[in-house]
């Protein structure tokens, strides 16, 4: 049971610090102007479209036996 009560603060403790840096990061887009969200927002999409792909490959990779 120590394991499962350690684990349970641990979990506690990310879902913490999760909330916290939301809150900063709410904070600060807050300050933001109008462009510099966009272009945050632009960056980020960019950033998904890149991992995905980046995914997709090493995906196939591994379905088609060639490893990562």
């Amino acid at each position: 049971m120590g394991a499962t009560v350690r684990n349970a603060g641990s979990y506690i403790e990310r879902l913490r610090m999760n909330g916290e840096r939301e809150d900063l990061a709410k904070n600060v887009m807050g300050k933001m102007s109008v462009e510099q969200l966009s272009d945050l927002l632009s960056f980020y999409h960019m950033m998904g479209q890149i991992c995905s792909e980046v995914l997709d490959r090493k995906l196939n990779g591994i379905v088609h036996g060639i490893g990562s």
